[in-house]
């Protein structure tokens, strides 16, 4: 049976690192509640980066990352989380709400945790090397353990454009040999078998997951949203890399950290009292 809370002071400390999670463009677009039932999540519409289907979509997966965030957090902290997704039937918006009970932490969680703050969206080219060995192995097995998909996107499938940025070549342009923006990164997919909330939000907390455990093995990574906008290029994608059968979420590069002398910098986050509201009967 789930608990009371913990106390304010290690909420506060665990929901500041969960708002370290990924977003499109450092949108944090999910807001905290925290009652006598429990911790709840919020999604922030009112953030999205976008006004189409595909900012909702992004909203989701962002939603989903930081509810992984705030489990590897909590667990670190020595409370085990039970989170019920969409717990509110009319509400499409209330996308979690946690029960912890005291929990002694574990090893795992406090790795992944330490994880978070060093991670960082790296944006850089990669250089050409080879990942350690089994590592692609290991992402897949933390993504199957959440049901959802993964698949490496062909190199002749992905580049970078004249701005630099990373974009899909569908279909019949596939990118040829390494140009002037080359990127020695890999560029993973996450899809799940459906496309409706629940099917995002589970990518969003896949993504958190193996975002951070890249970082524990001291690889940089940046998650991808935009290249997947375009339907049409998210639709090939889904059949080259997965045979139709599941929808590309979201892209993941991963490679080995650029040997340049100064590393991104972190992203300025919301703070607490912009993000949080704590009530009580």
């Amino acid at each position: 049976m789930a608990g009371a809370l913990p106390d304010r002071a290690v909420l506060e400390a665990v929901l500041d690192l969960a708002a370290r999670a990924p977003s499109p463009r450092n949108s944090q677009p999910w807001r905290w509640q925290v009652d006598d039932a429990g911790l709840h999540l919020h999604a922030d519409w009112s953030r999205a980066v976008a006004d189409s289907g595909a900012g909702r979509r992004d909203v989701l997966i962002s939603c989903g990352a930081v509810l992984d965030h705030c489990t590897v957090a909590l667990a670190a902290e020595g409370w085990r989380p039970h989170v019920r997704r969409f717990p509110t039937l009319d509400d499409p918006g209330h996308i979690a709400l946690f029960e912890v009970i005291e929990h002694p932490a574990q090893p795992g969680p406090r790795e992944l945790a330490a994880a978070i703050g060093s991670r960082r969206s790296d944006r850089r080219e990669f250089p050409e090397a080879r990942l350690p060995a089994g590592t692609l192995e290991l992402l897949s097995v933390h993504a199957a353990r959440r049901g959802v998909d993964f698949a490496v996107v062909p190199r002749t499938r992905w580049g970078r454009n004249e701005r630099g940025e990373v974009a899909l070549r569908f279909p019949g342009r596939a990118v040829g040999d390494r140009s002037a923006n080359a990127d020695g990164a890999v560029l993973l997919t996450l899809g799940t078998a459906g496309d409706d909330e629940i099917d995002r939000v589970r990518a969003g907390e896949t993504l958190s997951h193996l975002l951070l455990a890249a970082t524990a093995l001291e690889l940089a990574s940046c998650a991808l949203t935009d290249p997947l906008h375009d339907g049409r290029n998210r639709l090939a994608l889904g059949c080259e890399v997965f045979d139709g059968e599941s929808y590309p979420q979201v892209l993941i590069r991963v490679g080995a950290a650029p040997e340049t002398p100064q590393a991104p910098g972190g992203s300025d986050r919301r703070s607490l009292q912009q993000t949080t509201t704590w009530t009580s009967n």
